[in-house]
């Protein structure tokens, strides 16, 4: 392993909610006001993490789910403030007159959502380009050729999928599912505005972006951000890049990822991604590791921290036939392991990395694990099968340089989980037996307790927890397609300082201090 050691993370605590489910005023949290009154509302609590999903572009296709991005390096429109777009110099339409208030209702709806975010994104761009000053100008074309590694193609992928009704790439022309120069040259002519306009969201995005991360820093909030391990098949990703993937010679899947039957699911996962060619020949391999690098570079330029989601698939993956119609079936392949991680190390200064080390976990997991030195995750709600060895009960922890969770977005509430979940009453008189108390009332609080107090250098309380939600406003479901996945949106009023100084003095005590 390369001689540049995992660097430990302070000890603290911090919240995980994902950006868009802040309580946004137009329907969906976003980048503006209420992002950072939720920096203040953490430094309140004596927070020093903010926890969040994967922030690239979403899709109906994939149920929104942040986790099924049509790019790992643009950002997702949905995400810009309408409010500081309004109050920009260039900018003269009333475009606040065309959106709907929805500050206090607690589902997302993304249908109409879209609609408005991609009417105000218009009128914006036209704005710019008609009202733009020499320093803005110079501002946006400095963006574009900064970030053209990946924008360039991001912006032509976008709007060729615009153009033809859909993000599957493997539906258009075969000119273009095989990126044929000339025809995309073509394109790029004919779609110029278009494809402007696609850049300019994404100078937007960015612009915003940097002004909420100065406020973090201000306040001493550090992001933990989220990277998926696998790229969309229906992706900007996929379709420039063919080569690091595991195709035929068609650009059909060869095998796609997922996981066998886990805690979560009983027939696995099957979430269909293509996977990455580690080994097919030295030339191959290091392009898909400068890949990773340049996708890894973009995200650290966003957060603080990297969960690498899904880690163990770089000491071994489970690949799945593409017919296959669930996870069962299917065999282990080698992951490049040590190699991957020392070629990222010699090439970023610093890798501050959680590893997300959940699921199937075999011995040479946590070796791969350990070598690196990223702290892996331990699952409050896991800890409870009364084996007195279970590794995620907190006095089992005996390595500090871990994350303990009570639960993270796939899992229910933890309300939900102990009223709901945990229906045997042997293993309810276990928890309760387990956590000291004799009421059921006092459960949330106390399992909240031992989260903070363990010897983990970072303790993650999801923003359902801390406000004892019960199971219908869990985030998602693994292995289903409920409406409901990715849509729960908090309400101004639920965030409450009471809640917030009561985890205060658990940090306090428990020497976790922003």
């Amino acid at each position: 392993m390369s001689d540049k050691k995992q660097t430990r993370f302070d000890r603290g605590s911090g919240i995980l909610l994902h950006i868009t489910s802040l309580p946004g005023k137009y329907g969906i949290g976003n980048l503006g006001k209420c992002a950072h009154d939720f920096v203040d509302y953490l430094k309140s609590g004596g927070q020093k993490y903010w926890q969040i999903l994967p922030v690239g572009p979403v899709s109906s296709g994939y149920s929104y789910s942040p986790y099924s991005s049509y790019s790992s390096f643009a950002g997702n429109e949905h995400l810009i403030d309408p409010a500081s777009l309004q109050s920009e110099d260039w900018m003269k339409t009333d475009i606040l007159a065309h959106l709907t208030e929805k500050e206090n209702v607690p589902v997302i709806d993304y249908t109409s959502i879209e609609s408005e975010i991609k009417l105000i994104l218009k009128f914006a761009f036209n704005d710019f380009m008609q009202n733009r000053s020499e320093q803005d100008r110079i501002s946006f074309e400095s963006f574009c050729s900064e970030q053209s590694y990946w924008l360039d193609s991001f912006s032509l992928f976008k709007a060729l999928a615009d153009k033809f009704g859909s993000l599957d790439w493997k539906s258009w022309d075969e000119e273009l599912r095989n990126r044929n120069t000339e025809a995309l040259n073509r394109y790029i002519s004919l779609m110029a505005r278009e494809i402007l306009l696609i850049k300019f969201t994404q100078y937007l995005f960015d612009r915003q972006w940097r002004k909420f991360k100065k406020y973090c820093l201000e306040k001493n909030i550090l992001l933990i951000g989220d990277i998926p391990i696998y790229a969309g098949m229906d992706s900007a990703d996929v379709w420039m890049n063919p080569d690091i993937f595991q195709f035929s010679e068609d650009l059909t899947p060869t095998g796609v990822s997922g996981v066998p039957p886990d805690y979560f699911s009983a027939t696995g996962q099957k979430w269909g991604t293509p996977l990455y060619k580690w080994f097919e020949n030295n030339s191959n391999n290091i392009y898909t590791y400068d890949w990773w690098h340049n996708r890894l570079k973009r995200l650290f330029n966003l957060v603080d921290i990297v969960r690498i989601d899904h880690f163990r698939a770089f000491e071994s993956y489970w690949s799945i036939d593409p017919d296959s119609s669930d996870g069962r079936i299917g065999r282990w392949e080698r992951g490049p392991g040590e190699d991957f991680f020392n070629f990222l190390k010699k090439k970023m200064e610093t890798l501050p990395v959680i590893a997300e080390d959940l699921g199937i976990i075999t011995r040479e997991v946590t070796e791969l694990r350990e070598k690196t030195g990223f702290p892996g995750m331990k699952i409050l709600q896991f800890a409870f099968d009364q084996q007195p060895e279970n590794p995620y009960l907190p006095e089992n922890i005996t390595d500090p340089n871990c994350v303990i969770y009570t639960g993270t977005h796939d899992n229910n509430t933890s309300v939900g989980w102990f009223f709901n979940d945990i229906t045997d009453h042997q293993t309810r008189n276990y928890i309760k037996s387990y956590l000291k108390i004799k009421n059921e009332e006092e459960f949330l609080w106390q399992f909240i307790s031992i989260a903070i107090s363990s010897s983990a250098d970072i303790s993650i309380i999801p923003l359902q927890d801390l406000l004892g939600l019960p199971a219908e406003f869990r985030l998602n479901t693994p292995g289903t397609s409920s409406e409901l996945n990715w849509r729960w949106k908090s309400v101004p009023d639920s965030l409450n300082n009471e809640r917030m100084l009561r985890l205060r003095h658990l940090c306090e005590m428990a020497g976790r201090k922003n």
